[in-house]
């Protein structure tokens, strides 16, 4: 097993699921620290119950990015293209002209996009928290099914555990 394989596996085991949740929150405010998607697959193949991973990932992840929200917000675009870069703040400013509030659904359900970046860019937006808040919670939990699937996929594919 790599080095990542084994950090995952000890993880898993020393902090279980409230380890879990303080990752995904830390995953959503820094945007280079260890993406969602290697955690939760991570968590699936490590042993950790699967209805469990989606509840707590996602809520974790809809935490951090309510900060996250919360930070562009009060910091304006330029904190933002300092967080996710000016490349993807222009796209995404492109995205929500075009398709508006279904981009933080979107953005954050589909997993190797990054929904770090979909929440500080939602935050200069004119969306109110009240709307941000179940739109990222929605894309959070589709995304966290999605990706329980794969690692239980991987899983049996490979015969982990």
């Amino acid at each position: 097993m790599n080095t990542l394989g084994m950090f995952m596996k000890d993880f898993v085991e020393l902090y279980g699921i409230p380890g879990l949740f303080f990752v995904m929150v830390i995953q959503s405010l820094i945007p280079v620290f260890f993406p969602s998607d290697v955690v939760i697959v991570g968590a699936v193949i490590f042993g950790m119950e699967p209805v469990s991973i989606v509840i707590v990932s996602a809520l974790g992840s809809t935490v951090g990015g309510v900060i996250a929200f919360s930070i562009a917000r009060k910091g304006g675009k330029m904190i933002v293209k300092r967080f996710i870069g000016e490349k993807w703040m222009e796209r995404l400013d492109k995205w929500f002209e075009k398709w508006g509030w279904s981009v933080v659904i979107f953005g954050r359900a589909a997993p190797f996009i990054s929904s770090d970046a979909i929440a500080y860019a939602a935050g200069v937006t004119k969306m109110a928290y009240r709307v941000f808040f179940p739109l990222a919670l929605i894309g959070a939990l589709i995304r966290a099914v999605i990706l329980v699937f794969l690692g239980q996929t991987i899983t049996s594919f490979f015969a982990f555990g």
